[in-house]
């Protein structure tokens, strides 16, 4: 737990948590002679970036009002009544400010706060036979991908496979509607002689495999599915088996995967300040634990928010001299409460080597005074500049297994982990001495960072990274690239300027050929690409690369992926298909936010604020689409919040806004391009068998199928049948990794009692 100034802060205050980046240790200072963030012209707009002028700041916080957040972080959270003690204690100490948006770790219990099919017949032969002719055309994986998919087949094979499909469609093999599917049928190679660990039955089983079947019974034969299917068909395998549970009806899901999650625990942070309303008692807090602590020589704390500072400080974050006053004779460093910021005192900067003279790193910021001298604040990629901070190293794998916990707690058995943005490591380390301990519950796919001013040396430990972490518990797969910036700093990089700025287009620190090259490189690396993409041209340079890394790198099979995608022009949906790109959204993020929505995206945007975050597009595109929280930005990663949300496309809890719920999910004020909605299947998809695809893990998880490894979670209602409002009522009541038990609700419950 955090140290608390007082009872009150305690229980408003929530869990620190950041993003984070690769293992380089961080940009010498001395090493970025005049590195400034570029202004590229890529599409024959004017320049990129506003002049800025001597004490002008970038907004990078949106500026809620303390009452809402304070309604939102002093317990009023939407829990529901299946949270424990401990998770509302969790809840309590993680959280962002743009409450909606918030993901809240759960330890012990579920937390409620807060898309592809192959349509078949009756006859299981002839579904069978239209599965084996489907997956020998499929280059990729050993899933069976949705018929309307052409992402999995190469464009090399793609007009064959068509004219194939085409006649067997003649023949009546393949269906128009996903209703009335089968069973799913047992695998006459699985030997059922042998006995199996343990057999699941009086259960509804979502397979979420290529023909959407529903089975009745599952059995676990040495961590992997052995028998999925009938009651009937299963009972050979009831017979042997060592351990026969009954579910009593209850719904079965594959195992959740998460498909960007920053990672990070609270014992990295000698502090936290979420959840504090203002900043007088930020300040406080700060103040107490620097005078409780005078033995330590460095503090560390998280979770500043400068829309709680006044004039200047609100655009670029409070001053140093808050914190000189607090402790002028060591360094003291506090993250922002979203990952875009640091706030630091003199100490601080002198630690790190930080001087006026230290230039801004491409897609950065170092703010100054009009006289030069420092501000205070780094913003976004400046943050490099302070990975030399000491951290609380020690305490990284308790901490991680917490954090773990509360995922198996939402029901996720695999996380893809990439950097952020380049202030704070991904914590491999801790991940891997998890490994050591057999206490990893959670299959990590993660990346390493590869920014424009040192790329060479970013691909270089980004192989280094791939050699040591290449376990299927753990496993380095990707290079993370940041395009541009982040919409409520008016970063993100648009075609068009900003509606309330016509001088802006957001920001870039790439050009497009150096860009390319990257791409490339991570790919002859045997890597994918995970590109951050939040305006529309930055997706079409993000694009644009990946076209050049497919042109250039012989036999490139690697599954590149762009996520975010707030804006995206109409002509580039269908190239994510032709390019096999894998687009990563945030589902959490899609409807009109209460006062954040009138208060920023639509000032900034305009018309386009009506038009954001597509997702059935890429849907009608074939492109294999996937669904992320961004935690912390989002500090709940409730999956079924964000199914509701993919669903609905409008608000799904008023709480945290103080504001009524909707009753109609037509409801008008705040629902965002209801044209854009999904139905709950694909929604699904996107956390399982579109998910486990995209990290190539398709082979392995992400669908219930024999061979397949027994990552599966039982929920409280069947989620295919749920009334649209009601999707995010969904609780966990079990979750199980590799036929393993990694989180039980009911004993979870017996520990808080």
């Amino acid at each position: 737990m955090f140290p608390s100034p007082t009872a009150e802060a305690a229980a408003a205050r929530m869990n620190a948590h950041l993003p984070d980046q690769d293992e380089r240790a961080g940009v010498p200072v001395e090493d970025i002679d005049n590195l400034r963030c570029r202004s590229i012209n890529a599409r024959e707009p004017p320049a990129r970036t506003r002049p800025r002028e001597a004490g002008y700041g970038r907004r990078r916080t949106s500026t809620l009002c303390a009452a809402i957040q304070m309604h939102h972080y002093s317990g009023k959270t939407p829990l529901g009544d299946h949270v424990f003690a401990e998770a509302r204690s969790w809840a309590t100490r993680v959280a962002r400010p743009d409450p909606q948006r918030v993901r809240s770790r759960v330890v012990t219990g579920g937390m409620h706060t807060g898309h592809r099919s192959l349509a078949v017949v009756g006859r299981v032969p002839v579904a069978m036979l239209c599965a084996a002719l489907w997956s020998s055309l499929c280059r990729r994986n050993e899933r069976i991908p949705p018929m309307n998919h052409p992402a999995c087949l190469s464009r090399r094979t793609f007009l064959a496979g068509s004219a194939v499909l085409a006649a067997t469609a003649g023949l009546g093999l393949f269906g128009c509607s996903t209703a009335g599917t089968d069973t799913a049928a047992p695998n006459a190679a699985s030997n059922a002689d042998e006995p199996v660990n343990a057999y699941y039955e009086n259960t509804v089983i979502y397979t979420v495999d290529g023909q959407d079947r529903m089975a009745e019974a599952l059995a676990v034969r040495d961590g992997k599915i052995a028998f999925v299917g009938s009651s009937s068909d299963g009972q050979r395998y009831k017979d042997t088996a060592q351990n026969v549970v009954d579910l009593q009806g209850r719904f079965v899901l594959p195992g959740l995967i998460e498909g960007h999650i920053h990672s990070g625990s609270p014992d990295f942070f000698d502090f936290s300040l979420i959840g504090l309303p203002t900043a007088d008692d930020e300040l406080a807090a700060i103040k107490e634990y620097v005078d409780a602590h005078p033995e330590k020589d460095t503090y560390l704390g998280f979770g500043y928010m400068a829309s709680l500072y006044p004039g200047e400080e609100l655009e670029r974050g409070p001053k140093k001299e808050r914190l000189d006053e607090i402790s002028p004779d060591k360094p003291l460093l506090v993250y922002s409460f979203d990952g875009h910021g640091a706030w630091l005192n003199s100490k601080a900067f002198e630690y790190l080597g930080i001087t006026p003279d230290t230039p801004s790193t491409p897609g950065g910021e170092i703010y100054k005074n009009a006289d030069g001298s420092l501000w205070g604040t780094l913003a976004d990629s400046a943050m490099s500049m302070t990975s030399r901070y000491p951290v609380n190293q020690e305490n990284v794998a308790d901490g991680l297994a917490t954090f773990l916990q509360g995922l198996n707690a939402l029901g996720y058995t695999s996380i893809f982990t990439p950097p952020g943005n380049g202030f704070f490591p991904v914590p491999y380390e801790g991940y891997q001495a998890l490994a050591d301990r057999d206490e990893l519950t959670m299959r990590v796919r993660g990346a390493g960072i590869v920014t424009s001013w040192q790329t060479d040396e970013d691909l270089t430990k980004l192989e280094e990274l791939k050699k040591k972490y290449d376990s299927d518990a753990l496993k380095v797969i990707a290079g993370k690239i940041f395009v541009d910036g982040v919409m409520d700093s008016e970063s993100a990089l648009l075609s068009e300027p900003y509606a309330d700025n016509p001088s802006n287009y957001g920001e870039t620190g790439w050009e497009q050929d150096p860009l390319n090259q990257a791409a490339a490189a991570i790919n002859r690396a045997g890597m994918l690409a995970h590109i951050h993409a939040i305006g529309d041209e930055a997706v079409t340079m993000g694009l644009d690369a990946i076209e050049y890394a497919e042109q250039n790198v012989p036999d490139d099979d690697e599954r590149n992926a762009i996520t975010h995608l707030q804006l995206v022009k109409e002509d580039d949906v269908p190239r994510f298909a032709e390019l096999e790109v894998t687009a990563v959204a945030d589902p959490y993020w899609h409807f009109k936010e209460p006062q954040y929505w009138e208060s920023k995206e639509s000032p900034a945007l305009g018309e386009r604020a009506e038009k954001m975050y597509p997702m059935k597009s890429f849907v009608d595109a074939g492109v294999t689409l996937v669904s992320a929280s961004d935690f912390p930005v989002t500090s709940n990663p409730n999956p079924f919040y964000a199914m509701q949300f993919g669903v609905t496309r409008n608000l799904v809890d008023g709480k945290p806004y103080d504001v009524p719920d909707i009753t109609d999910m037509d409801d008008p004020a705040y629902l965002l391009w209801p044209e854009e909605r999904v139905d709950i299947k694909r929604m699904i998809r996107s956390f399982t068998t579109d998910a486990a695809w995209a990290l190539s893990l398709d082979g392995e998880t992400g669908s219930l199928e024999e061979g397949k490894a027994a990552d599966f979670i039982v929920v409280d209602q069947n989620v295919l049948e749920a009334k649209p409002l009601d999707i995010k009522n969904t609780k966990v009541l079990a979750t199980y990794l590799r036929g393993e038990k990694v989180f039980d609700a009911e004993e979870a419950a017996k520990q808080q009692s």
